[in-house]
């Protein structure tokens, strides 16, 4: 069944990529959609063996690299963690690939399209299933290059390939660090295996601990999209909408918090970067919902709140509350998807296809589908209680009370200000696209229609998930009994515990009471009162509206301090170091060295044969000095003596 997981979708890729154009775009996309299928259902069968009847599987295909003490193999593990991974990954492949038939029926390159995403769902399933790091980085990279072409699809669109361009770059900034991280691994344990790193970790020196997991928490920053490193994630959204969906939702931003939640334990014996995690989720959750309450492109707001729930998820590790993070990682999976999907419902029913929230209003008579789906995706982001969102993120917000230290205490109050943006932005989309008064012009709402039904299965199919998914599976993550307590949490760590039995029940409904408060008020604002926000005319508002809106102008500090700068020290470089001192010593150098050093060599020539016969027995026993290194001391002796003796005999010969 893992080889099936692993292989299908390759093939679907395979075929659509290299047949498409033989086969038709309908041939191609049925045989991708079909391919996804059968691996989504194999991801459930191995989900059942392994969480339920508790059953690793290892397949092991063949020997890579046997270097010293370096044996690698390619090989693919199934535990707990990656058989969870599999499912969000590959159900949300499924309907996405199923939502694109429709979505993407009118584009001219479809074989194209799905042979990206099947690839882009390879790799991911590469990443998650590896059973080493090195295997893993394979997948990781190859999933950053799949982003590059997906964002960059319609590359005829300058902003398109500039989104692209942006994603592959910051990307590859994490993964410098990746594999710095992966060398440090070789030279401390000698191996990138999991079972060999995580059973001598007890064992390593912390320091060492501390830089390998510093280079991860970089590499997850690029990846997942923390503050600093997530001016990538806004622009992606110039990819069509279900690349949007499939790399935001459950797969490419989601390979971070999974190489975090993978290296446990080494995080377990570095509480400085549990610490550091902590800080750095707060910080990007809390100005992730600032960045989203006054975003006007309705994917850009869903992708910002992307952002705002990795920062949870990082927060959820820096509590060492790694079943929480994958808990949360899986139901977050299902309503983001939705979203995006409900998102690209919207656009593709406006004739003119705008993003734009302003431009929207009044469409609840035409798109009553959509706006169902769309309110309980944004129920569930908000944490309702009794739908998915609810059971996963509330209580890593409490999780951090638990903790009882005053960095959880701290962080606290930056994620119930996240929760509480998150309904006040969730609130805001909604009723701007549905209730407000309408904005579109007149064609565009005698245009407007519901999707077909290959676009509506898979809304329905999602929906349904976003309310139960939670409530099915919180006890096989959350129960006391879980097994995800003893594979991630280490024995002295009681968070858990503290949190569901110790924790007073005010911080257990308070990001519940702001966030409803918070949906209320800005529901009755914007109905009855917008006046009192009218941020365009507010002197004190303006200036933070602004300010927010141009993301607290990161893109702006990046491109002057960190990208001006780098590339004034790569020109720096390349013009000492390059063209200075490799060229004076390197080929160029030793060339021109070769050369005058030939033509001092011709100017001794009295041309005597005799000259041309001790230079060639002087260049014959240089040579034999290079090759023959053992007898070098013997070789230069003999050198020596035969050129005295030929020069004695030459004199004798003269004088006579």
């Amino acid at each position: 069944m893992l080889l099936v997981t692993l292989i299908t979708p390759l093939m679907g890729s395979i075929v659509s990529g290299f047949f498409g154009r033989y086969l038709g775009a309908n041939l191609s996309k049925m045989f991708v959609t079909l391919t996804m299928f059968m691996s989504m259902i194999a991801s459930y069968s191995i989900y059942m063996d392994v969480i339920l009847n508790d059953q690793e599987i290892t397949l092991n295909m063949l020997p890579w690299i046997s270097m010293e003490y370096l044996e690698m193999d390619w090989a693919f593990t199934i535990d707990k963690l990656s058989g969870s991974m599999l499912i969000p990954v590959t159900t949300i492949s499924f309907f996405v690939h199923m939502f694109a038939c429709s979505y993407m029926s009118s584009d001219p390159h479809q074989p194209r399209f799905f042979s990206y995403t099947s690839l882009f769902t390879f790799f991911m399933l590469m990443l998650v299933t590896g059973n080493s790091y090195l295997t893993m980085f394979i997948g990781w990279e190859f999933v950053g290059v799949t982003s590059y072409l997906l964002i960059s699809f319609w590359f005829t669109r300058i902003t398109a390939m500039k989104s692209a361009t942006s994603a592959m770059l910051l990307n590859r900034m994490g993964d410098t660090f990746f594999i710095i991280g992966m060398l440090l691994l070789i030279s401390t344990f000698g191996s990138l295996n999991f079972a060999t790193v995580f059973s001598l970790t007890p064992y390593m020196d912390s320091n060492m601990l501390y830089l390998i997991m510093l280079c991860f928490l970089i590499a997850t920053a690029a990846k997942s999209a923390q503050f600093g490193l997530h001016n990538w994630l806004l622009t992606a959204m110039e990819g069509p909408t279900p690349v949007s969906a499939l790399l935001h939702a459950a797969t490419m931003v989601t390979a971070g918090v999974y190489l975090l939640m993978r290296s446990s334990p080494m995080l377990e014996y570095s509480p400085t970067m549990l610490a550091t995690c902590l800080w750095l989720g707060g910080i990007t959750t809390s100005v992730a919902g600032l960045i989203a309450i006054v975003s006007n492109d309705i994917k850009r707001v869903i992708a910002t709140s992307t952002m705002s729930q990795m920062g949870m998820m990082v927060m959820a590790v820096g509590v060492s509350a790694y079943n929480l993070a994958l808990f949360h990682t899986i139901c977050h999976s299902v309503f983001k998807a939705l979203l995006f999907m409900s998102a690209g419902a919207i656009i593709h029913s406006v004739i003119n296809e705008s993003q734009d929230l302003r431009t929207y209003g009044g469409f609840l008579p035409f798109l009553p589908l959509t706006y169902t789906c769309m309110l309980i995706a944004s129920l569930s982001l908000m944490a309702i209680p009794g739908l998915t969102g609810f059971y996963s993120k509330d209580i890593i917000t409490e999780s951090l009370i638990g903790t009882y230290e005053m960095s959880g205490f701290v962080v606290y109050w930056l994620a119930l200000l996240s929760a509480t943006l998150t309904s006040l932005y969730s609130m805001r989309m909604t009723y701007l696209t549905f209730f407000n008064t309408p904005n579109a012009p007149k064609y565009a709402y005698l245009n407007l229609h519901e999707m077909d039904y290959i676009m509506v299965v898979p809304m329905v199919m999602l929906a349904m998930g976003s309310m139960f998914v939670g409530y099915m599976t919180r006890d096989i993550y959350l129960g006391m009994g879980s097994p995800f307590n003893a594979l991630f949490i280490h024995p002295n760590n009681t968070n858990l515990i503290e949190t569901e039995f110790g924790l007073s029940s005010m911080f257990k409904v308070l990001p519940l009471i702001t966030g409803i408060s918070g949906s209320l008020m800005l529901l009755y604002i914007y109905e009855f009162n917008y006046s009192i926000i009218n941020v365009y005319n507010n002197k004190m508002l303006n200036p933070m509206y602004f300010y927010f809106n141009q993301k607290v102008f990161s893109d702006q500090l990046t491109n002057n301090i960190i990208i001006r700068g780098g590339l004034n020290l790569g020109g720096s470089l390349n013009h000492h170091i390059d063209k200075g001192l490799l060229k004076v010593f390197g080929p160029n150098g030793l060339w021109s060295l070769s050369k005058h050093s030939a033509h001092k060599l011709s100017t001794l020539s009295n041309g005597s044969l005799y000259n041309y016969a001790i230079y060639l027995v002087v260049g014959l026993m240089l040579t034999l000095t290079i090759i023959n290194t053992e007898m070098s001391g013997y070789t230069l002796f003999m050198l020596i003596t035969a050129i005295g003796f030929m020069n004695n005999n030459y004199t004798n010969t003269t004088r006579k």
